[in-house]
């Protein structure tokens, strides 16, 4: 095994071999990915692992051998989840609900001031019926995503591929909606438009970077054992964090330069 490989094989295992140094990784890593999905709170999550690494520790004898399958073992324990409250699914999909509406009214009014500074017209957007489609398709989806996650994130770990494809297909119906419901309902003036979708992205944007500095969302997996540190969130996860945050708002002044820089003129 070469020195990167041995790297990338320490940083996947960490929590597991920090926490269960006498269970096997592969065995581990597939126990906590399950109760992650089942919902279970990183306290009870961390009893439930000391229990299995108690047991491997003292018998010497293989997780496999000893508790089967770590899917169904896991699925076995029946343990607590995490309640679902109302703020906690603001907490959740707050900032990536105000940044997709941000982006989208950022882009129709943005696009219709730089059209109509380029034919020396007064701004204004044609809101049709699939701008409006398009909004209520996409807060369904992440409602749903919400809802059923767990169920999506296993079928996404089962079958990544086929889920890049059902992925490609609601991209490709959020793009294909507003094609075809083209008729206009209202006429707005575009520069409230503009600034009303600069400040969601705004506030979408702040709201995801206090939370992932904060650590908000962060459930660590708890040993039940005095003295031992609690899990600390890693390099990679805040990289994604910090990336999910500001990926919205990147794109989106992206997309407004590239619009000044061929329409513009």
């Amino acid at each position: 095994m070469t020195r990167t490989s041995e790297k990338r094989t320490a940083a996947r295992y960490a929590t597991e071999r920090r926490l269960a140094p006498h269970v096997e990784e592969e065995w581990a890593e597939a126990f906590v990915i399950e109760l992650r999905l089942l919902d279970v709170p990183g306290a009870a999550l961390g009893a439930a692992l000391a229990e299995v690494e108690s047991h491997c520790a003292e018998s010497g004898e293989p997780a496999a051998e000893a508790f089967g399958d770590p899917v169904a073992y896991a699925r076995s324990l029946d343990l607590p989840v995490e309640p679902d409250g109302r703020w906690e699914v603001v907490k959740v999909l707050g900032p990536t609900s105000a940044q997709f509406l941000g982006l989208l009214l950022l882009g129709w009014g943005g696009s219709a001031v730089v059209l109509a500074r380029r034919a020396g017209e007064v701004p204004s957007v044609d809101v049709t019926a699939g701008m409006l489609a398009t909004i209520a398709v996409f807060g369904a989806a992440i409602l749903l995503f919400y809802r059923f996650s767990s169920t999506v994130l296993r079928r996404v770990l089962d079958r990544p591929v086929a889920s890049f494809f059902a992925l490609a297909g609601c991209m490709a119906v959020l793009v294909a909606v507003p094609v075809l419901l083209d008729g206009v309902l209202v006429t707005l003036p575009a520069w409230p438009v503009a600034v009303a979708g600069g400040l969601a992205l705004t506030v979408g944007t702040v709201w995801g970077a206090v939370q992932a500095r904060r650590g908000t969302l962060d459930d660590p997996i708890v040993s039940p054992l005095p003295g031992e540190p609690q899990e600390a969130p890693a390099r990679g996860s805040r990289l994604l964090s910090a990336t999910v945050t500001w990926v919205v708002p990147a794109f989106a002044l992206a997309s407004l330069a590239l619009t000044w820089l061929l329409l513009g003129r």
